[in-house]
């Protein structure tokens, strides 16, 4: 692991789920971290709970604040809108906060002449023809907020040619853990109101390639090694699963099988992809990362989390 001790790291969106997560391992590393975050959709115990992180409430559209932070040696760029369906509703704020945002962080990296670690996303692949899918696939967004990511990858690149910037990006599939949010939360929520039933968004034929937010934070500080300059990485666990064997697998966790009854609307939001599944050799090759935790291993973790049995 990268030696970490003493750095001066900004975490852009550090009060959200992996910022948080991120945050807690970079100072039990020894790192100066300050959290910068506007608390739209970071909560405030996530700061509150990394006490000696110095936390700044900005947002990376106010470029006045954030150019006047003090100086850092790594940025973690994490700060987004990430909502698929709220990008195509308001696909101008989408581009403001992750295609602006992000030229605005990128020059706060560009003074300091700090790395630029950028969180992208799968959705920069659209639906992708090639499965499992690696790197070179190219961009083929098929959604706003996908799109957004495209530009801020681009943005990252053009300053690491023009500028010197010493940047990586990586793309994450989806991930989950302790204080997450979306399909595997959504369904530990439902069946916490009413066991009796679980209805899931779409057709249930969606496949996602989960990955815990554990090994997500070891590739993000693996990330700031000399040999990720540069670099692209697919972070996913490199499986996939459909959103419907998902559901039964909490539903034998919780011991509800038989009992508890799945409905789907069939109708999925738009700018919905239908298959999530990363070729993640490049990962494993090049920044000597495996994921580790399966995901049947930690949905027990979070059902014990909450109680549910």
């Amino acid at each position: 692991m990268p030696q970490l001790k003493q750095k001066n790291i900004l975490v852009t969106g550090g009060a959200g789920f992996i910022g948080y997560h991120l945050t807690k391992k970079l100072l039990e590393a020894g790192a100066n971290v300050t959290i910068y975050d506007n608390l739209s959709s970071g909560k405030i115990e996530n700061v509150e709970d990394n006490p000696q992180a110095q936390f700044v409430k900005g947002d990376i559209l106010d470029t006045k604040t954030l150019l006047n932070l003090p100086q850092f040696d790594i940025i973690y760029h994490l700060a987004a809108q990430v909502v698929v369906p709220y990008s195509m509703e308001n696909p101008s704020e989408d581009f403001e906060t992750n295609a602006h945002g992000t030229l605005n962080v990128l020059e706060k990296a560009r003074k300091d002449k700090a790395r630029f670690i950028f969180a992208s996303s799968a959705a920069v692949y659209g639906n992708p023809t090639q499965l499992p899918t690696q790197e070179e696939y190219g961009f083929h967004p098929f959604s706003c907020y996908g799109l957004s990511k495209v530009v801020g990858e681009q943005y990252s690149q053009i300053y690491a040619m023009q500028y010197g910037l010493n940047i990586t990006i990586l793309r994450f599939a989806n991930v989950y853990g302790s204080r997450c949010h979306g399909v595997i939360n959504d369904f530990l929520e439902k069946l916490q109101r009413d066991p009796s039933k679980l209805e899931i968004i779409g057709t249930g034929q969606q496949a996602r390639d989960f990955v815990h937010v554990a090994d997500i934070v070891d590739a993000l500080l693996l990330a700031t090694d000399e040999t990720a300059i540069g670099k692209v990485y697919n972070l996913g666990f490199g499986k996939t699963i459909k959103i419907i064997e998902l559901a039964h697998i909490i539903l034998d966790i919780l011991k509800l099988t038989g009992k508890t009854k799945i409905t789907t609307t069939n109708v999925s939001w738009q700018g919905d992809i239908h298959t999530i599944w990363f070729d993640i050799t490049k990962a494993k090759t090049e920044l000597k990362w495996t994921p580790k935790i399966r995901l049947e291993d930690h949905l027990k973790t979070l059902v014990k989390e909450r109680k549910l049995i």
